[in-house]
């Protein structure tokens, strides 16, 4: 008999071996091999079963393709499969089969709770020429423009158009006959201007997404100005930003004299102060998205540029 427990028999070098026994022990190699086999295969369809299960779990878990079950994406387009709008002079076509997560709150764990809305027809919207950045929103009851699109926290200063809350994940519309910011389920999808009765579709609105701690160096590097990317502005003529910066005003004078700035119909003076021969001043104003500004004064040297933010370029 072997010593070794996985064949029956061993040999003696020089002794004549059996037949029988030298079968035996093929025998009893094959079937422990046919053993390892069975469970190296069972073994194998466990784990497999184990992975499936384990994806099938966190596919629960996770936004599917269309975010649909995501807790950190709110107020944002989930499919476009015909596009999000077409233009044609001055009417916004919001195309059909756009699908998207309308903000509707909070959940009582504090996850974002949202409403999936489709479009299911291809949605007309004729616009009106105007100097604001106007947008297209979407609600269950149609689609429509309004002359400005806010996405911050405090109450809007011009009275219009249509706002974003973070805090409350909501949006709400300025009603012009009650002079109040009314709740509304909605979405913004475009913005645009329109001049001369010619749309321009600036662009696509951006999803919302509630940041992790991780992203504060990006949120630091959004608000700081781009300064290699200014827009010449001249004195005298009002402008609305299409995107946040900063308004650099710089000018000289021959003596004491004045200027100033108007920001929303909010007028703040800036004054020169003589010396010598010339009087000078400078200053750099933060603009909102939206913001209307104007500049004006006396001086025979100025240099106006508007700066755009990182985070909005």
């Amino acid at each position: 008999m072997s010593n070794n427990a996985l064949i029956p028999y061993s040999f003696t070098p020089g002794a004549k071996a059996k037949a029988q026994e030298v079968n035996a022990n093929f025998i009893a190699l094959a079937e422990k091999i046919e053993e390892n086999r069975q469970y190296t295969t069972t073994q194998i369809a466990e784990t497999v079963e184990q992975i499936e299960e384990a994806t099938a779990e966190s596919e629960t878990k996770k936004a599917d393709k269309n975010l649909g079950n995501t807790n950190l994406i709110t107020n944002c387009i989930l499919e476009q499969p015909n596009g999000v709008v077409t233009v044609s002079e001055n009417v916004i076509t919001v195309k059909s089969g756009l699908k998207v997560l309308i903000p509707d709150g909070f959940n009582n764990d504090g996850t974002v709770k949202n409403i999936v809305y489709e479009v299911e027809e291809d949605t007309s919207v004729t616009t009106v020429a105007n100097s604001e950045v106007n947008c297209i929103y979407v609600t269950p009851d149609g689609c429509f423009y309004a002359t400005a699109y806010y996405t911050f926290e405090k109450d809007p200063t011009t009275k219009q158009g249509i706002w974003y809350k973070h805090s409350e994940n909501k949006m709400y519309l300025y009603k012009t006959d009650t002079q109040t910011w009314d709740e509304i389920s909605a979405i913004v999808v475009a913005l645009y201007s329109n001049t001369a009765d010619t749309v321009t579709i600036l662009e696509t609105a951006k999803p919302v997404r509630l940041l992790n701690y991780g992203d504060k160096y990006s949120i630091i590097n959004w608000a700081m100005p781009v300064y290699a990317a200014p827009s010449g502005r001249s004195r005298g003529y009002t402008y609305t930003a299409t995107r946040a910066g900063y308004l650099y005003v710089f000018g000289v004078s021959q003596g004491n004299q004045w200027e100033y700035v108007t920001i929303n119909n909010a007028q703040y003076n800036l004054n020169w102060v003589n010396n010598g021969s010339q009087a000078g001043n400078t200053t750099l104003f933060p603009i909102r998205r939206g913001d209307t500004y104007y500049v004006n004064g006396n001086f025979y040297l100025e240099s106006i540029n508007f700066i755009p933010m990182e985070g909005d370029m």
